[in-house]
This record gives structure tokens, C-alpha cells and sequence, in this order.
């Protein structure tokens, strides 16, 4: 089953988050979540408002929230290296 489906949303709004043509309300940021049986707070944990000044013409996505979290998890799984 596919993301968006899972989080009950169209595919192609997600894929327009997804590369930074959309924003996601505080909404559909919860149903991704959901779907990804995390805690919004887990989705985007460490992104802070710096991560926006690097990249000022773009949007903060999904994607870059999933990587947030995978290298978090590589760097909890290393040892905090």
C-alpha cells in the first residue's frame, strides 16, 4: 500500500509535498505520520528553522523530514558518532 494511501490523501498532493510544490498543513502532516505509525513530534524532530535559511527557496518536504529521522536513527544506531 502506498503512502498516500495509507495516510488518506490524494498521490499527487503528496508527491507535490514531496518535492517542495506544496505545503502541508498541520493536517495532512498528522496523517503522514499516522501512516508512518510515528508521533509528529518524531516526523520532525530535529529540523529547526536554520534548515529554512540554508535552502531559502525551498520548502522544507516530507522527504526531508524522513531523512531527518533515518539519520537520526543511523546516528542513535552508531553509537551517537
Amino acid at each position: 500500500m502506498e503512502l498516500a494511501e495509507l495516510a488518506g490523501l490524494h498521490f499527487t498532493n503528496l508527491g507535490r509535498i514531496e518535492r517542495g510544490q506544496a505545503n502541508a498543513t498541520l493536517d495532512t502532516l498528522l496523517r503522514i505520520a499516522a501512516a508512518l505509525n510515528l508521533e509528529l513530534s518524531t516526523l520532525v524532530h530535529g529540523l529547526t528553522a536554520d534548515m529554512l535559511e540554508e535552502r531559502p527557496r525551498r520548502r522544507v518536504t516530507v522527504r526531508d523530514l524522513i531523512q531527518a529521522r533515518q539519520a537520526e536513527e543511523a546516528q542513535v544506531r552508531d553509537g551517537g558518532r
